[in-house]
């Protein structure tokens, strides 16, 4: 798969080159593709699609694009398009598969062979560079703040290879060929003072000075009517120099510019016969002039640039991304104010000092006045950070400083490093930073210099103050870890055996510290099979143990506990416990729980331990680590917690996932019956959320931990929590088409309500099981789990629980098309209701008779209920049963030929909807009231509700706008 963004965005298939017809999906295609090397995180794309107008459910959104994406990539495994927090990535196979990487390999290439004097390669590799382009950068891509600053960049750099390779073709004496091009390219760019400089020079060498000079004196009133600005100093002293007919500006032309030539010397004076000679070859350029990389001693002899950087880790492999950008920094070094700097921040074991001493070594070249390294302990547990004065002192001493020149002062040290490297081009790899405040005196003070730090801290300070680049280290992509394998293993030793290295790179988590280690202790053994190495490790509690190679650095526990020994009691305590939280990520309130601290207290914890790399936030406000430091922190708990302490701290998480999913459910089915439950224990405080969007937003961040929850909560001793839970979920599941989920988490439900012995909670189960399985279509197996939950409510005697079995049964015939059985189902529903007195069952019950009589032909009928039902739903407060009933009304008035009835019904419906924040009914009554429209006559005001419909629709990404649109294609009007 390869695509190109340097023109309209386009996907290639192996057979042809296709856009992406949707324009959100394309959007995030190409944000993807112009941040490649780096994740991005949810919030970040949601900024990009929706700008200020992001959607309480842009998370979700951003999901359903994704899957969108992987369906037309063909990548439904997502190795292309990569789920990885924070958020997700484009990973390409090889960097040519997208133009803008191939037009920057060849700008690169170019600008190198035009700076080692070879214009004419230079020429051929820049023209090949900019034959990529197709029209302007991502043209027919929505832009958001990332898509417009790359589109932006990737223009500047054309420009920039533009004049680039007409400097080549200058050198070359193309220069009368140059010309219409470059009055073209001043036109287009009429402020690029570069262009017009090349302009000027290609007609003064083509002969035709009084032009050049005509072109100078248009780019003078030009800057002075624009910017009130005179041209830049090279502009003025070009035109001084031509004036002057300095000999240095001309250059031969080439044989293939003989006619172009002759014709410049026929209208303005012929050359001489050794001018001619002397220009039948191109001029190799100059090189560069570079610093020595000695420097003075005392003693008047030269010293040796340092050379400190500890030997590149053998079998180094992947982060190629992340090498991506840290090739950037010697341009940036060199083009900067100041110094070039990059923090690798990530957790214990990521291998952020192998990646930066790989990348020194690779980047020495660019440094010739040395390297510069210093481990700097900042999480070392025996001798505590290196002081800044420490540090300096070091590297003063290796730049042949006399020690007798070294101040005692930090402060003055500081200064007298930032003056010795002033000018100078070095590499500082400073290792293993505690934070910002022990790196920041190090810095050198001007540009040349590039900056590379490691720290497990996010030392966001040096960004905020220094202009540093952060790049976060997350565990290695699974065929980067299968790299690392084979670069220690043996390729041969890791391709025989795939499945067993699969398991192993997961068993590991991804984690280089512990692939490293894995790898190690299969190296000493080369008699086993690697499936034997993977035997040892699929132990949870022993697996720490078996990732110890015998040393410190080479324990992930021990590497671990360097940062966790560093914490707070009240933080080390909040971190122990993330170990009993079953979910694969949290978030601060959930936390609060478990901790029992307020939710300040525990998202100020959260931070703290995201701040040295125990967690990773990996979505806004969301919590995360990796199996290995999931088992480091269980052991920990298991070790330093009393049993009492854990099963205390679980009930307080297991009541606030609880209380809080029955807070979100009553938004989403506020006439659905409950079970009661206790209150809460002491510490957990439930969420409780505002209205239907809010509810829906909150259960779609938290539906995988819940579920994650409800399958802890039995074998943990909660089984009242493992059949309630499901039950709070069950509407959701069911909203959000999850209905796999809904049916899995019912099964587990009743068996735990069995096991509790709660026979009303058993029959809910069945209840719910069965309502699952007409979702699924399976209209048996629903029959015998609804009436084994009336059997089971007739023998408790409760009319309430019967009622919404009978309704949910009399749903399974009205799907199946059997209305009659439907309607002897919802009477019986009406007449248990009116037993309890309840009035908005009534009405519900109520709509769905006028719903069963409006299929069977008798519409009056159905009228009198519905009417009757919107009566009860209005007096009793129930917006949302009032908007359900509006729905069957636009319905019936519609069968019976009543548009303009049924117009009023369906807005009246689509209000309701709207008001309650619930989109996808609101988009059912626009779909539904522009056929009524239809049918009134009035097609423009049809077509606008279809629109507005569509809209919604392609917003959730739900296939009824599939349905909408071909009714806005078929339509005329």
């Amino acid at each position: 798969m390869r695509f190109r963004i340097l023109g309209p965005l386009e996907v290639f298939d192996g057979t042809h080159w296709r856009g992406i017809s949707a324009a959100k999906p394309r959007t995030l295609l190409a944000t993807l593709l112009v941040q490649r090397d780096v994740p991005v995180p949810t919030g970040r794309l949601g900024a990009e699609l929706w700008g200020e107008r992001e959607p309480k459910a842009a998370a979700n959104l951003i999901q359903q694009y994704v899957m969108r994406l992987r369906r037309e990539l063909g990548d439904r495994q997502g190795r292309l398009l990569v789920t990885r927090p924070p958020g997700y990535q484009m990973v390409l196979a090889d960097e040519d598969d997208m133009d803008a990487a191939a037009f920057a390999r060849f700008g690169d290439s170019g600008r190198a062979a035009l700076a080692a004097g070879d214009a004419e390669r230079a020429a051929g590799l820049l023209a090949e560079a900019l034959a990529l382009w197709r029209g302007p950068a991502l043209v027919d891509v929505p832009t958001g703040p990332m898509v417009e600053a790359e589109a932006a960049r990737l223009t500047e750099q054309r420009l920039d290879v533009l004049q680039a390779r007409v400097e080549a073709d200058l050198a070359c004496g193309r220069h009368a060929a140059l010309v219409p091009e470059l009055r073209q390219s001043v036109r287009e760019h009429p402020l690029r003072e570069g262009l017009w400089g090349q302009l000027m020079l290609a007609l003064y060498r083509s002969g035709r000075q009084a032009e050049a000079l005509d072109a100078y004196r248009e780019v003078h009133r030009l800057l002075a009517d624009e910017l009130s600005i005179e041209p830049s100093a090279p502009l003025c002293d070009l035109q001084l120099r031509m004036l002057r007919g300095d000999p240095r500006l001309g250059l031969p032309a080439t044989e293939t510019e003989a006619e172009g030539q002759d014709q410049g010397r026929s209208e303005h004076g012929g050359e001489g016969e050794g001018d001619a000679r002397a220009r039948s070859k191109p001029r190799r350029l100059p090189r560069p002039a570079s610093r020595p990389s000695v420097r003075a001693t005392r003693a008047g002899q030269p010293s040796a640039a340092p050379r400190q950087l500890p030997a590149a880790v053998a079998g180094f492999a992947g982060r190629r991304a992340e090498l991506r950008l840290l090739d950037k920094l010697p341009a940036d070094a060199s083009a900067g104010p100041g110094p070039a700097v990059c923090v690798i921040a990530g957790t214990a074991g990521a291998g952020k000092t192998s990646l930066a001493l790989h990348w020194a070594h690779r980047a020495a070249p660019h440094f010739p006045d040395g390297q510069l390294y210093v481990n700097l302990h900042g999480f070392a547990p025996a001798t505590g950070p290196m002081s800044p004065g420490e540090a300096i002192r070091g590297f003063l001493e290796a730049l042949s400083v006399p020690p007798e020149r070294i101040p005692d002062a930090p402060e003055a040290r500081a200064a007298l490093l930032r003056t010795e490297t002033a000018g100078r081009r070095l590499l500082f790899v400073l290792d293993n930073a505690a934070d910002a405040a022990q790196v920041r005196p190090l810095l050198p003070g001007s540009a040349g210099c590039a900056v590379v730090v490691t720290s497990r801290g996010q030392l966001a300070g040096l960004a905020v103050t220094d202009g540093a680049v952060l790049l976060s280290l997350d565990v290695l992509p699974r065929e980067e870890a299968r790299e690392l394998l084979a670069a220690r293993l043996g390729a041969d030793r890791v391709a025989a055996e795939p499945e067993p290295v699969t398991e192993l790179i997961d068993l590991c988590a991804r984690l280089p510290l512990a692939l490293a280690v894995t790898a190690a202790r299969a190296v000493g053994r080369p008699g086993f099979a690697l499936s034997a190495v993977v035997a040892e490790l699929r132990d949870v509690r022993g697996r720490l143990e078996a990732l110890d190679a015998g040393e410190g650095v080479s324990s992930v526990r021990t590497v671990f506990s360097w940062s966790y020994r560093r914490l707070d009691t009240a933080t080390a305590r909040m971190f122990r416990l993330l170990g009993l939280h079953p979910g694969r990520d949290v978030a601060a309130p959930a936390v609060a729980a478990l901790a029992g601290l307020s939710v300040r207290e525990a998202a100020a914890a959260l931070t703290a331990l995201a701040r040295v790399h125990l967690i990773a936030e990996h979505r806004p406000g969301r919590y995360s680590f990796h199996d290995l430091l999931r088992a480091y922190a269980t052991d920990l708990t298991a070790a330093e917690d009393t049993e009492a302490e854990r099963t205390a701290a679980l009930h307080r998480l297991l009541d606030h996932c609880l209380h809080s999913a029955r807070a979100a459910r009553r938004h989403l089915a506020p006439a659905r019956g409950e079970v009661p439950l206790p209150p809460p224990v002491t510490g957990s405080v439930p969420h409780d959320p505002e209205g239907y969007e809010e509810a829906m937003a909150w259960f779609e961040a938290e539906h995988a931990v819940l579920l994650a929850v409800a399958d802890a909560a039995g074998p943990a001793g909660f089984d009242g929590h493992a059949w309630q839970l499901p039950l709070a979920m069950a509407d959701f599941l069911h909203l959000s088409g999850r209905w796999h989920d809904w049916v899995t988490t019912q099964r587990t439900a009743i068996v735990a309500a069995r096991q509790q012995g709660d026979r009303a909670g058993t029959a809910l189960c069945h209840c719910e099981s069965g309502r699952a399985a007409i979702r699924m279509r399976r209209y048996e197996e629903a029959h015998r789990e609804l009436l084994r939950a009336l059997e089971l409510q007739r023998g408790l005697g409760d009319l309430t629980a019967q009622a919404d079995t009978l309704r949910t049964l009399a749903w399974s015939y009205e799907q199946q098309g059997d209305y009659r059985a439907a309607l002897q189902r919802v009477e019986q529903v009406l007449e248990l209701q009116r037993a309890v007195g309840n009035l908005a069952g009534q009405a519900g019950a109520l709509n769905n008779i006028g719903w069963c009589h409006t299929h069977l032909g008798d519409h009056e009928k159905a009228l009198a209920r519905c009417r009757e039902a919107l009566r009860l739903h209005l007096d009793g407060g129930s917006p949302l049963g009032a908007a359900y009933t509006w729905e069957t009304l636009g319905f019936i008035h519609h069968a019976m030929g009543q548009y303009a009835e049924a117009v009023d019904s369906y807005r009246q419906c689509r209000d309701g909807f709207r008001r309650f924040g619930n989109r996808y009914g609101e988009a059912d009554a626009l779909h539904h009231l522009g056929g009524s429209l239809r049918m009134t006559g009035d097609q423009e005001a049809a077509r606008d509700a279809w629109h507005a419909a569509l809209a919604i629709l392609d917003e959730l990404e739900h296939p009824d706008a599939d349905v909408v649109r071909e009714l806005l294609l078929t339509t005329v009007g």
